[in-house]
């Protein structure tokens, strides 16, 4: 799960970037810092902005978005059906 990164990691973190909108990884807080800033050299590179943050706890995260990313339909309903699932089992 907090594996290490590398410069493959980058580029596979970056396509998928690319092709959906946005990226998560589960990285240690120690490595947040350079993988955002690894990130946005990608995106820099290809004259894209990007968002990136990264959220500790458990399990800390690491995000990148494109600023006018948004989940589609089917992409929102079965987010909406996860939720949902997920609330009725804490019942």
């Amino acid at each position: 799960m907090y594996g290490g990164f590398h410069d493959d990691d980058i580029g596979q973190d970056y396509l998928m970037l690319l092709r959906r909108g946005s990226v998560m990884r589960r990285l240690t807080l120690k490595q947040h810092g350079a993988w955002r800033q690894a990130i946005r050299a990608r995106a820099h590179a290809d004259e894209l902005r990007i968002r990136t943050w990264s959220r500790g706890g458990q399990p800390a995260t690491v995000w990148a978005t494109l600023p006018d990313w948004s989940l589609t339909r089917e992409e929102y309903e079965r987010l909406r059906q996860r939720v949902a699932w997920q609330r009725d089992g804490e019942d």
